[in-house]
């Protein structure tokens, strides 16, 4: 079986496909040979090391005694959106740094849900009266009101809603951890890797006409 075809089989069977797998698979897809494998192995690792038994007490750990951290520096380098990578350097994007947290936290049997606010990711312990934190940045937790100070520092904009602290679905972090490459590689022009991109957000249910216009546009000199 294809990775594509692995791909499209992770989406289509499970209402919540495994992150860990998806983020694996993007990152052989980007050329990393054997990313799942050493995945499982680098999470298996952390979910024994970090300490905490909340979810302020995991992003603790993580941040302070494992050095995890936002990476401003070179932030939209595509090193920061292969998992394995951001594992291995301690350092990545927010949505990234986030699927680290979920995955640890899932291991240790804590709830965490991650939260895709327009231009940030943080994550939520999901209680009924929910305690967020942006690992990005710190450990230091924050009500809903100060996510939405968060939000509007960072975007300068007065628009929130409520809905922007809604989870996000699995599939849905997988997209965009998939346009965050894709803007990238459009940016520097890399047409090569712009394509696998394509192909794997083509395998995802409900794309639309206008995607499938964009997609048959890119991959036509490949004919």
């Amino acid at each position: 079986m294809s990775l594509e075809d692995e791909f499209r089989a992770l989406l289509h069977d499970s209402d919540s496909p495994s992150l860990v797998a998806g983020c694996g698979m993007i990152c052989e897809a980007a050329g990393h040979s054997r990313a799942r494998e050493i995945l499982e192995d680098q999470f298996d690792t952390l979910s024994m090391t970090v300490g905490g038994t909340d979810l302020i007490g995991v992003v603790r750990s993580l941040r302070d005694e494992l050095g995890f951290d936002g990476d401003s520096q070179n932030y939209d380098d595509p090193i920061n959106s292969m998992l394995h990578l951001v594992i291995e350097r301690r350092r990545g994007l927010p949505i990234l740094l986030a699927v680290v947290v979920h995955e640890v936290c899932r291991r240790k049997s804590i709830p965490a849900s991650i939260i895709g606010m327009p231009g940030h990711v943080l994550v939520s312990d999901g209680a009924a009266q929910p305690t967020y934190v942006d690992p990005f940045h710190s450990a230091h937790p924050m009500s809903a009101g100060g996510a939405r100070g968060l939000y509007e520092t960072m975007t300068g904009l007065s628009n929130f809603s409520e809905s922007f602290l809604d989870p996000l679905p699995n599939r849905a972090v997988l997209w965009r951890i998939l346009n965050n490459l894709l803007s990238r590689y459009r940016r520097t022009g890399e047409l090569a890797n712009v394509r696998w991109v394509m192909r794997l957000r083509s395998v995802f249910p409900d794309v639309g006409p206008e995607f499938d216009r964009e997609f048959a546009r890119l991959m036509g000199p490949m004919n």
